[in-house]
């Protein structure tokens, strides 16, 4: 089991990132570590195994993890590539500076270069490999030698969004291989669809900060902040409302004879919010009966259309039309404290950060 306690990042110039984490890992375990550029997703792993300087601890099994362990192996975007050698010779350092048996590195190199595609690789130079053969190259070393812990940098950057999907591909049953013999698998990612096709659970960064660290599922069901929220979906809603409440019935009011009932979320939500101003989160496709606006364009989609209004609110339909709902279906609806817009609701306190 991998075990963060405080962990962070300080940075000399000041900047100190994810504020102090305490979290497990468990054994067997895949987590996708989610952001935009600059978000710090290289730097969270970099830390993670001790090739970058961390407050806090990181445990793995209860050990402190230092640089150059064995039981951790990492996979740099830049794929720490040897261009002049084979990349048989490439895949088979680890195990040559570890004294194992010529036999026994044959048999895991050439296993682990078939297993990413490059089985008829194996003799050429480093050098003259495509940028999707050296990716398959540097994804190849996670299963060259056993370890208790792998961490990849972005598996398909920098690739085409033909070969990033191939390589993805051919990632993902090794990822689930790995996690099938006990590895705990951390990998980052700035494609929402890879972050969230072979995690376990995601942690979203944003701007150096730990958003959220849970399954897809519960950051659908509830957003511990709009951040979070937006990982999974970046058209999701969040329109300004003030709680209410008249004649013994909860409402949001979102302006003038603009009224929603919201008697379902009463005893939900944070106490000292009632006649405040919150936002009311939901996503595209669970927008309810109530206000409608003109659509102002469509987005085509794989299983329909997202209708976009000139006001930002979306909603997510099978076929388009001319008005839009923009209004939540209550009993899907987050409230989001309108300052820091970080969650109110007092009953999904599940796996927040």
């Amino acid at each position: 089991m991998l075990t963060l306690e405080g962990f962070a990042k300080q940075y000399l110039y000041g900047a100190r990132l994810f504020g102090g984490v305490d979290a497990e890992f468990r054994d067997g375990e895949v987590v996708s570590v989610y952001g935009g550029e600059g978000s710090g997703k290289t730097s969270f792993l970099k830390a993670l195994c001790g090739a970058e300087k961390a407050e806090g601890r990181v445990l793995l099994d209860g050990v402190p993890v230092e640089r150059k362990t064995d039981r951790v192996i990492m996979v740099f975007e830049d794929g720490a590539v040897f261009p002049f050698k084979s990349v048989y010779d490439n895949l088979a350092y680890p195990l040559v500076i570890r004294g194992m048996d010529k036999t026994e590195i044959a048999s895991r190199v050439i296993a682990a270069a078939e297993e990413m595609g490059i089985g008829g690789c194996l003799s050429l130079r480093a050098r003259a490999l495509s940028p999707a053969e050296k990716r398959r190259m540097s994804l190849a070393r996670l299963v060259v030698r056993d370890a208790r812990l792998c961490l990849v940098d972005e598996p398909s950057a920098g690739l085409s969004r033909e070969d990033a999907e191939s390589v993805f591909a051919d990632f993902l049953p090794l990822v689930r291989r790995l996690a099938g013999r006990g590895t705990t698998v951390i990998y980052s990612a700035s494609d929402r669809g890879e972050a969230v096709a072979a995690a376990d659970r995601m942690a979203v960064l944003a701007h150096g900060e730990l958003k959220q660290l849970a399954p897809p599922s519960v950051i659908r069901r509830a957003p511990a902040s709009i951040w979070a929220a937006q990982a999974l979906d970046a058209h999701y809603n969040f329109v300004k409302c003030v709680l209410t409440e008249q004649n013994g019935r909860l409402n949001l009011v979102f302006g003038e004879d603009d009224v929603l009932d919201a008697e379902f979320l009463r005893g939900r939500f944070a106490a000292g919010y009632m006649g405040k101003e919150v936002l009311a989160g939901w996503f595209p496709e669970d927008a309810g009966e109530g206000k409608t606006l003109p659509v102002a364009y469509t987005v085509g989609e794989r299983d329909g259309v997202l209708l976009c209004t000139e006001e930002g609110v979306t909603e997510r339909a099978p076929e388009a039309r001319r008005e839009a709902r923009v209004r939540p279906d209550i009993a899907k609806t987050t409230l989001f404290d309108a300052a820091n817009e970080f969650s109110i609701m007092s009953d999904n306190e599940e796996e927040r950060v």
